[in-house]
């Protein structure tokens, strides 16, 4: 387990790829329920506390070890200081995956961790590493938002997310009913009329309803960016980076009198979006694959256009941990400029007094406000920070 845990955190940390993918790769291995659980704590608890135990483990090497071999030391540390295993088997286990990536450096990462083990957390740190953000972040987010509020973006952040859904079928009240009555906790989201809050660890399939496609998991600023699109009865609606199809459903859903039409550029990404909305009973969606900076409609095509643009996912780090990684002030202009060729060819496909919803899960002014203030027709911008019982989300109003 701590092997494969310090094999993803190599392939995110070094390698750059996105945790969900390397985690469900590595989790298909194991058999055991608990097993897989385990591996995501480990991992999404290293990416959580990097800093902290970044500046825990430094205090106690001397010179630079190799990469595996470091995180190796994260993946025993986290143990030791955030959860409940027993100094003995966080150190033995730790060493034994170690023995088998890094065999020359066991002895090392016994030692350390036992100095660790040993030792109290570091007493000083620097205010990025407390809130545990990249220090570029931290220093952005500090001269944009203030101080008060990155200490209050930084602590959700920490916190397990809510498992939010979207009740499909326009009887929330009921649906929430028939969770309690399963034993379930399960309270209405306050942002969209839809969205109902669970705990974390429920599991989704055994909700009342989902082979019948009652529900689809998503979070309420999600929902809430989504119902901002103003659909009428018969619009032809197009969803640009449309999967998975969560968003697409709800809007299905919600006006089946309406011919929605889904793209999605990623080719490996169109069997779930066509599954879910199977699922999901979308039945008026048609699913094309497509790039958004350069789509195949002719001018002013549709009615109504949401553009759930690709973005660095600054607002939804408390899901993603990753993103603090991934991403970087690079990536951020990089995104920002991606997002504005796919909002003029979102402008040009839609009709004289359509109406179009710019939506990214960043809370970045650069790829916030910045990418739609000097557009014609805006009628509304919103930044939601992220909270308790939503991610942080920016939504954009325009009328062509």
């Amino acid at each position: 387990m701590r092997q494969q845990a310090v094999s993803v955190l190599a392939g995110i940390l070094v390698d750059g790829s996105r945790a969900d993918a390397l985690l469900e790769r590595a989790a298909s291995d194991l058999a055991d329920t608990r097993d897989r659980g385990l591996l995501r704590e480990l991992v999404y608890g290293v990416l959580r506390r990097f800093y902290a135990l970044e500046t825990d483990v430094s205090r106690f090497t001397m010179t630079k070890p190799s990469d595996v071999t470091r995180l190796a030391l994260f993946v025993g540390a986290y143990q030791l200081r955030y959860m409940r295993v027993p100094v003995h088997a966080a150190v033995s286990e730790t060493v034994t995956a170690v023995k088998r990536l890094a065999p020359k450096d066991a002895g090392f990462v016994n030692a350390v961790l036992r100095r660790v083990a040993a030792s109290e957390p570091p007493a000083k740190l620097k205010p990025h590493q407390r809130l545990e953000l990249p220090q570029w972040l931290y220093a952005a987010w500090r001269d944009g938002f203030g101080a008060e509020r990155v200490a209050g973006i930084a602590a959700v952040f920490q916190s397990v997310p809510p498992l939010s859904v979207a009740v499909l079928d326009g009887d929330r009240d009921a649906w929430i009913e028939a969770v309690q009555k399963l034993g379930m906790e399960a309270t209405p989201g306050e942002l969209a009329a839809q969205a109902v809050l669970l705990p974390a660890s429920t599991d989704v399939a055994a909700l009342p309803g989902y082979a019948e496609g009652r529900f689809t998991v998503m979070d309420q600023a999600a929902q809430y960016a989504a119902l901002a699109l103003d659909i009428r009865p018969g619009d032809k609606v197009l969803d640009l980076c449309a999967a998975p199809g969560g968003k697409t459903a709800l809007l299905a859903r919600l006006h089946p009198d309406s011919e929605v039409t889904a793209v999605e550029l990623s080719a490996a990404r169109l069997p779930r979006l066509e599954a879910n909305l199977e699922r999901l009973q979308a039945g008026n969606v048609t699913v094309q694959q497509g790039d958004a900076t350069a789509l195949a409609f002719a001018d002013a095509s549709f009615d109504a256009i949401l553009l759930d643009a690709p973005c660095s996912a600054s607002g939804v780090i408390r899901r993603h941990p990753d993103a603090k990684f991934i991403h970087d002030r690079e990536s951020v202009a990089r995104h920002a400029g991606l997002q504005r060729k796919m909002l003029a060819e979102a402008l040009r496909v839609l009709k004289p007094g359509g109406r179009l919803v710019y939506a990214v899960c960043s809370i970045h002014p650069e790829e916030n406000e910045r990418v739609v203030e000097n557009l014609p027709g805006l009628q509304s911008a919103e930044r939601l920070f992220p909270s308790e019982s939503h991610d942080g989300f920016f939504i954009a109003r325009l009328i062509s």
